[in-house]
């Protein structure tokens, strides 16, 4: 008797830790939060802004799962070197602002995820709309031995063994001209002059200065002519 339930309460307790959470394994596993070490695969960057920017080596950890947004980030820094760069850096902005601004270029970072066998796997073109345009417009400002890093969002980097940086500079054909950023100037006054015009409490006070106006004028006039009259008593 005492044998049947040692055997159940055992049978019980393993039950019960098999079936406790209601979680299966694969559901489990799922949800572990994982990481991968990805290194450059070259220092050395492709594209307009070779020689003028290298990666740093070094290993990057990413920690990423694919229902979280914010892990799936590679985050990698770069080091400018004394190589001049190719545009003013007074005069460039990132591509998504280049209608917006009268800078003579647009650059831009961009990144290839490369599988074991040196296979790209992901890539965001360094001409797309960055994952933070604060760090992307600090690198294009860096100046020689200054280092910055900025961060690229990709959808799966579970096979992600290495990256190259790509870089773009091209000249910004809907960039804004002079006469462009006067008439904007004028249309935005002349916007903001037809409010004014039609704003009640305005037209009343425009209303009430003109009158104060004609009467201050008439009341000048008034007493000119009082000034005369009373200069002919003495003569």
């Amino acid at each position: 008797m005492k044998f049947k339930l040692f055997v159940m309460s055992l049978a019980t307790v393993v039950l019960a830790s098999c079936g406790g959470s209601g979680e299966t394994k694969s559901e489990s596993s799922e949800n572990v939060e994982k990481e991968v070490v990805l290194k450059a695969a070259q220092t050395e960057i492709k594209g307009d802004l070779k020689g003028c920017y290298e990666v740093v080596d070094k290993n990057y950890k990413v920690k990423f799962a694919k229902k979280s947004y914010e892990d799936d980030v590679v985050t990698v820094e770069l080091k400018r070197t004394s190589q001049d760069l190719p545009y003013d850096r007074k005069d460039v902005v990132i591509f998504p602002k280049g209608k917006e601004s009268s800078a003579k270029n647009c650059a831009g970072f961009g990144i290839e995820i490369l599988d074991e066998n040196g296979d790209v796997i992901e890539k965001i073109n360094a001409n797309s709309t960055p994952y933070s345009w604060d760090e992307m417009t600090a690198a294009l400002q860096l100046l020689p031995d200054e280092t910055t890093t900025i961060a690229f969002h990709l959808d799966d980097l579970s096979n992600a063994v290495s990256f190259r940086v790509l870089s773009i500079v091209q000249p910004n054909d809907k960039r804004k001209t002079a006469l462009d950023a006067e008439i904007e100037a004028v249309t935005e006054l002349a916007k903001e002059a037809a409010e004014l015009a039609d704003d009640e409490d305005l037209q009343k006070a425009a209303k009430d200065a003109e009158a104060a106006i004609e009467v201050a004028s008439k009341s000048m006039e008034a007493a000119s002519k009082m000034m005369e009259a009373l200069g002919g008593f003495g003569k």
